[in-house]
Parts: structure tokens; sequence; C-alpha cells
């Protein structure tokens, strides 16, 4: 008896989990404006754009767009863009949005996903520097 317990708490688990998954992504499709960008340096230094330019845009499971961003550093001005043609993932578990292209992953870590509002981090290897995007659904 215990054992089937545990079995069906282990398949409801899962279902959520497959659900939850689903659900969010429905909540992905459309057109996403962004409207903040942070960017901080291999130092710590923390740099904002309160007024990006661009969007991106989730239809099934592709996504396409592009955001640039100009921040005003220590050293002058620094410009950073974001540019989408592919599809993503997404692993709930891992906290991941994933979007590839070219065979290419770029890996996000998911801070805020509800049906008007996205936040996503990406850790730029080759600059050793993290851009957090913050998105609101039009």
């Amino acid at each position: 008896m215990k054992k089937l317990l545990v079995f069906l708490l282990v398949v409801l688990g899962i279902s959520v989990a497959c659900n939850k998954e689903k659900r969010f992504s429905r909540y992905l499709q459309g057109t996403w404006k962004c409207s903040m960008v942070r960017l901080q340096n291999v130092d710590g230094f923390t740099f904002f754009d309160p007024a990006p330019n661009g969007n991106l845009s989730f239809s099934g499971n592709s996504v396409q767009g592009l955001v640039v961003s100009d921040f005003t550093t220590f050293q002058g001005n620094a410009v950073d863009s974001l540019n989408l043609n592919g599809t993503f993932t997404m692993d709930l578990a891992q906290s991941e949005l994933n979007w590839i292209q070219n065979n290419d992953t770029l890996n996000n870590r998911i801070f805020v996903i509800t049906r008007d509002n996205l936040e996503v981090e990406y850790f730029d290897e080759m600059s050793n520097q993290r851009l957090r995007y913050v998105f609101e659904k039009q």
C-alpha cells in the first residue's frame, strides 16, 4: 500500500511539473518589449540601460528579435546587442530558458516568468559579464 501511494505521488508530481512547463511555454507566446537591461562586469560593477531598444517574439518553439543596449560605464559608453533567430527550450527544474541558434545554445537563468513579465540572465563567458534582461508583454 505504501509503495502504491509513493508511486502515485511521483506520477502526480511529474504530471504537475509537465503541466507547469506547458503553461509557462504558453505564457511566452507573443511579443515581449525589453524594458531594462543590467550589465555586471568582471569587476562586479553594475550598469543599467533603462531604455533599451528592441523586443523578442515567441511563436511555437521559435524565438526571434533584437535588443540593443547602451550602457554608460567608467570607460565611456558600451553597446551590447542580443540578436536571436532560432528556437528555445525551457527547463524549469534548472530554472533555464535556453535560446538555440546555429547549433549554439545560450543558457539563461529564469528569474521571473508570468503572463506579463519575463526576466532572464545570461552569462557571457567571452567578456566575463552578466546581462539581465527585463521584458514586458506587448
